[in-house]
């Protein structure tokens, strides 16, 4: 999954090399341009990537969403009017009447990365349902997936779809419990969705693997090629000023690292060490600017979002210990 998160950006990038070799405004423009167009368009998965052995445990997760009986196809508009997917799929009903019937009230909403869609989240949000018996809803971020849209929000526009997601889970049950679990720039996501005042049924938030912030994680990958001939700061000021007038908002905005420090929602941070594309040094510096109630998890020899799959033991009792300290109820 590494290489695929990691390539369209660097792939934008090395067309930046070639377009902006020359000097001039519009050499500039062309190569901002370019890294725009293939930084900020979303990319639908390519499905010869399940073939890789880092996306084993993913395919098998997207075949679990995809064919299960009880999902659902449901949808909410943006505060733009943009009309928003996301599949549902309900916990199963305990008829035991020795056990608390509380599993309506248990919701995990589980939020995908960059360059992918909500059926990558399958692997996820299978075990917040047959493990802990929670519904579970997996939103297409807009541009993505079945959703409308035709930019990357990074988490900026994303993090106000989340609230309107809530919305809709406290509308189906205003005795909800949620917990929030993103990967990548869904961890991006779910951070920016924390900086807001959100109500008390959110328990807590899972940040697998986010990045401080975009211009952080732009400025990383386009660094890290050594043919880079226009500044960093000059080429991520240019993309910042294109997606103003593409995308409608700012990328410079989209800063987990600030959300963070206005959050009250616990959250748990977890990271790879050996990640190759949100350089790991991001997760201690989102740990310490946060305001919330906290707790972080380093998962050694992990890649880019692959801790679930390095150490999944570790992975997941790291995230019952937090959820049972935030009084969630799990099975």
């Amino acid at each position: 999954m590494t290489t695929r998160i990691g390539k369209g950006l660097r792939d934008a990038a090395g067309l930046v090399l070639l377009t902006g070799a020359c000097a001039g405004t519009g050499a500039l423009i062309g190569a901002a341009g370019h890294f725009y167009n293939y930084s900020m368009t979303p990319k639908k998965h390519d499905p010869r990537l399940d073939k890789q052995p880092s996306e084993k445990e993913y395919a098998a997760g997207r075949r679990w969403m995809k064919s299960h009986p009880k999902r659902e196809d449901v949808y909410i508009r943006g505060d733009d009017g943009l009309q928003l997917h996301g599949n549902y799929i309900p916990a199963e009903n305990d008829p035991s009447p020795d056990k608390e019937a509380a599993e309506e009230h248990r919701f995990a909403i589980c939020v995908h990365g960059y360059s992918d869609a909500s059926d990558s989240m399958g692997l996820y949000a299978a075990v917040y349902r047959d493990r802990y018996g929670m519904n579970v809803l997996l939103p297409d971020l807009r541009g993505h997936g079945r959703s409308d849209g035709d930019y990357v929000g990074m988490g900026y526009d994303d993090s106000r779809d989340i609230l309107r997601w809530i919305d809709w889970v406290l509308e189906k049950d205003p005795d909800a419990q949620i917990v929030l679990h993103g990967i990548s720039m869904g961890a991006a996501t779910v951070l920016m969705t924390t900086g807001y005042n959100l109500p008390g049924q959110v328990r807590a938030a899972v940040s697998d693997s986010a990045y401080t912030s975009a211009m952080d994680i732009f400025t990383f990958v386009y660094k890290s090629l050594d043919e880079a001939v226009i500044p960093a700061p000059v080429m991520l000021e240019s993309v910042r000023a294109i997606a103003l007038v593409r995308a409608g908002y700012d990328i410079a905005k989209a800063a987990p690292i600030r959300a963070v420090a206005r959050s009250a929602t616990p959250t748990l941070f977890i990271h790879g060490q050996a990640d190759s594309f949100v350089p790991p040094a991001m997760m201690p510096a989102l740990y310490k600017a946060a305001s919330c109630p906290k707790a972080f998890q380093w998962i050694p020899e992990a890649d880019h979002v692959q801790s679930v799959n390095v150490d999944p033991e570790t992975y997941w009792a790291r995230i019952e210990r937090f959820l049972h300290a935030q009084e969630v109820a799990l099975i």
